[in-house]
């Protein structure tokens, strides 16, 4: 069969899949109908809202605006999955006692962290997230979604992985000093964070989530020696990881870092990788391009994808490949720059153990105009 204009020859099926079957399907490394397209968060989140004729706020505080928003979306642009909760990233560590400020049309921020160092870890207690208003809502939307459209789309829980969470908790400054210089208190935090986020998990499966999308940005050069991530992120992402496989759930390892740690993402095993770039280093020294600047809104469009080529290691190992449209395509690129974009992901994917997505969250103020420019991209070459 002919995969589009590319000309590539794709393994699929004869028989048209649901969203959910094709999603699963990828994700699995077995044969679908066409590649599947994947829904980050809460992506062109605004366009959904004003058609909802709410604002972000309502419907962040409620189950059934969360889910109501997921299936609009789904419908105005296509994907083949629905996400809870959306990218403010903040649910568990809201939890556990920071503070966040809950904004009218924006991501709610931080206005005080639960803890001042790692030396207070013993005032985390993991049974907190089982009691939070929050998850509670969290969870009640991914019912409100399993009951709605559970047979047609995937429905996928978004979680922090232990290290993204500590830095949630105490702030990213705080976090560095205390790996560097309190080393015991901060692997104690570890352990209470890890436990949290098992049970956060654990809440969303047990709703009907079908998989986790885990935060995992912290895996990287741009802010750890490999030796500090070895440390303080491998063992306890991978004891989420795992469990959340022992669940029955499916595991997709989100890390758009630009110096991501590609190799100890590989030893966590997830089920897929969602990425925004490849190995900078080694593409630069390989091939001599700069990925930072062909990946961002003001260069749309890597013609090789070279990225691609690097990740042969993970494709064999049975590990899918979610990825990596530049997230300010849709917001900032022209019509042929977001053609080029999506051709060029196409044209450089595996021929199975792949999903089309971005590389991040869609800008929440990404116009329907444009995300319809995207979808019609996709549409063209699926």
């Amino acid at each position: 069969m002919i995969y589009g204009s590319l000309k590539k020859e794709i393994l699929f099926v004869d028989t048209e899949m649901t969203s959910r079957e094709r999603f699963i399907g990828a994700l699995e490394g077995e044969n679908v109908d066409r590649v599947p397209y994947g829904y980050l968060w809460f992506g062109a989140g605004h366009a959904v809202l004003e058609r909802m004729g709410v604002t972000l706020r309502d419907a962040y505080c409620s189950a059934e605006g969360i889910a109501r928003a997921q299936i609009l979306a789904r419908e105005m642009y296509h994907h083949d999955n629905v996400m809870s909760p959306w990218g403010c990233l903040l649910v568990e560590a809201e939890a556990l006692g920071t503070k966040i400020n809950i904004k009218e049309n924006a991501y709610p921020a931080v206005t005080k962290y639960a803890l001042k160092s790692a030396t207070e870890h013993e005032l985390i207690n993991p049974e907190s997230v089982e009691k939070s208003d929050r998850v509670k809502t969290i969870t009640e939307s991914i019912e409100i979604l399993k009951k709605e459209i559970g047979n047609e789309a995937f429905i996928t829980g978004a979680a922090m992985s232990p290290l993204m969470l500590a830095s949630q908790v105490m702030g990213g400054s705080r976090l560095c000093i205390d790996m560097l210089k309190d080393r015991d208190s901060f692997h104690s935090l570890l352990e209470k964070l890890t436990e949290s986020c098992i049970l956060f998990a654990s809440s969303m499966l047990e709703a009907g989530a079908d998989g986790i999308f885990v935060e995992n940005g912290e895996n990287t050069g741009d802010l750890f020696s490999p030796q500090m991530a070895e440390e303080f992120m491998l063992p306890y992402t991978k004891r989420l990881y795992n469990h959340i496989k022992e669940e029955g759930g499916y595991v997709i390892s989100h890390n758009c870092a630009a110096s991501a740690f590609y190799d100890l993402e590989m030893k966590l095993e997830p089920h897929a990788l969602n990425f925004a770039f490849g190995n900078v280093r080694l593409l630069g020294k390989k091939y001599g391009v700069e990925c930072r600047k062909l990946h961002n809104h003001n260069n749309i469009g890597c013609g090789p994808r070279y990225c691609f080529r690097e990740f042969n290691e993970l494709s064999d190992s049975g590990i899918c490949l979610m990825g990596n449209i530049i997230p300010d395509a849709a917001l900032v690129g022209s019509r042929a720059e977001i053609e080029h974009e999506v051709r060029s992901c196409l044209s450089a994917a595996p021929e199975k153990g792949f999903i089309l997505a971005t590389g991040c969250e869609i800008p929440l103020n990404t116009p329907l105009e444009k995300m319809e420019m995207l979808w019609n991209a996709i549409k063209a070459e699926i």
